[in-house]
């Protein structure tokens, strides 16, 4: 039996139709390349993650939200509450905690909170000690990823394509293992969640472009989608946002409506469902997340470009007095947002349009300082060494965090060069010509607007590098996969 494939590059051009073997046998070379992008990839990741003292991200406040879920918490002295933040330092020891008010956000996140969580009490049962290491979850994570890039590129290999399984795995070192991700192995962020669902959601709708339905296809597509509008509150309508890119390919190009679209549809309005049901919890914690979320939108991303700032309080029905925390974060105002500042508890995300549709200078600012804001890739204000306060890993350990940093330039450039690789394939070899090339660069472009979009309208300028998190992931993973995806072919896979 043979099959038809598209002969070349799935990314860099729509090929000619050839019969080849469906299941090709892939030269040794090919194989041992990957197994050393994979264990390259793991020796990095693993030198963070083992690292003593903690490299981590310390806690925020973000992580209790999840592992109130488990009752687990950092061990620390009874007198300090379990749910209280610890920003300065990560934890290495965990123990569950008895929590009269536990405040469970629902996110995909925990998956890899309860999968810890049975690790732990497991142990327990065994007769372990009931002081746990937190890298159990960033051994769990790992695999996880580790798991989808091998799962990947053997699937592109089975299709003929060796370049696209090398480009897959070399995320793996070259990305994916980077301080800029590694620092949430041995968390409880949902960054690293949302990273995994993102980056397989992408790897499998690129891989069944033009391939047959079936049930497990479907499927897993949707369950990609709603695990990611899951992931975080920021991504609850990202995967709608890359539905409309895939539909809009899918029918331009083939005059038709695509089965991968009607998945993620079906998956990313599920999981857009699940999110808004949380939003109105009437709960103390999403009270305070919207609070905090207003505060920072009016005071770190409206006011500071304004002219008028008394005016623009005015306008959102805020006291004007509040002008003179223009600038500051919600954690840095001297009480409760809502307290401090009479109206902004009426604040809502109409009023921040209007705003920006009356005032547009102020809105060009805003998009221009939301880019700048991406740097570092690290993100800001958390101690990353346990036992220290508020100091970060040495600049000893490899990672292209400082080289953005210190050269702002190339980050800007990184940033641009899909945008610019998008409209290259969309001009030149057209939407019917650019293949699966316009569909990756495509759905890179459409995740880094909507990524830092959504976090800028919806929390300002208070933690853009984090919660824009996928946006420097997206885009170097696009020159990445390019670059090799680039190299010349010497022989069939």
């Amino acid at each position: 039996m043979r099959t038809e494939i598209r002969a070349g590059s799935p990314f860099l051009q729509g090929g000619t139709r050839l019969n080849i073997e469906p299941h090709p046998k892939t030269p040794r070379r090919i194989v041992a390349l990957l197994t050393v992008l994979w264990l390259a990839g793991t020796l990095r990741a693993l030198a963070l993650w083992a690292h003593d003292p903690l490299y981590a991200y310390a806690n925020s406040y973000d992580q209790v939200r999840y592992t109130n879920c488990f009752h687990f918490y950092p061990d620390r002295p009874p007198a300090i509450p379990p749910e209280e933040n610890s920003p300065n330092a990560p934890y290495s020891t965990y123990r569950f905690i008895e929590n009269a008010n536990p405040m469970c956000y629902w996110s995909t996140e925990l998956a890899f909170g309860g999968a810890t969580a049975l690790v732990w009490k497991l142990h327990e049962l065994a007769g372990g000690d009931d002081r746990h290491d937190v890298r159990v979850a960033g051994a769990l994570r790992w695999l996880a990823l580790l798991g989808v890039s091998i799962g990947l590129s053997f699937a592109w290999l089975r299709r003929g394509d060796a370049r696209a399984a090398i480009a897959n795995a070399a995320l793996l070192p070259m990305l994916f293992a980077d301080p800029g991700n590694t620092l949430y192995l041995n968390t409880f962020y949902a960054e690293w969640t949302a990273l995994l669902a993102a980056y397989a959601l992408l790897g499998t709708c690129l891989l069944w472009r033009g391939e047959r339905v079936t049930k497990l296809r479907l499927a897993l597509i949707a369950a990609l989608a709603f695990a990611l509008a899951l992931s975080k509150i920021q991504h609850l309508v990202l995967p709608l946002c890359l539905v409309l890119v895939v539909v809009l390919l899918e029918r331009i190009a083939h005059r038709r409506f695509g089965w991968r679209g009607l998945a993620m549809a079906l998956g990313a309005l599920a999981g857009l469902c699940v999110q808004g049901i949380q939003l109105g919890r009437d709960s103390g914690m999403m009270e305070s997340i919207h609070e905090y979320n207003s505060a920072d939108v009016v005071f770190t991303a409206l006011l500071p470009f304004v002219d008028d700032k008394r005016a623009l309080l005015e306008e959102l029905g805020i006291d004007p007095g509040c002008a003179v925390y223009s600038g500051l974060h919600a954690w840095e105002l001297p009480d409760l947002p809502g307290r401090v500042c009479k109206g902004l508890d009426g604040f809502t995300r109409g009023k921040e349009l209007a705003a920006m549709v009356g005032h547009p200078a102020m809105t060009l600012r805003l998009a221009g300082q939301g880019v700048l804001g991406l740097d570092p890739w690290i993100a800001k204000n958390l101690g990353e060494i346990e036992g220290r306060s508020v100091e970060t890993i040495p600049s000893s350990v490899p990672g292209v965090g400082p080289l953005l940093h210190a050269f702002p330039w190339i980050q800007c450039a990184i940033l641009a060069s899909p945008l610019l690789g998008w409209l290259v394939l969309l001009f030149r070899p057209g939407v019917r010509g650019g293949g699966r090339a316009l569909d990756f660069a495509s759905l890179v472009v459409a995740l880094m607007i909507a990524t830092l979009g959504i976090t800028v309208l919806g929390d300002g300028l208070a933690d853009t590098a984090k919660q824009g998190h996928l946006v420097v992931n997206a885009a170097l993973a696009w020159l990445i996969v390019a670059a090799v995806m680039r190299w010349p072919r010497r022989g069939s896979a």
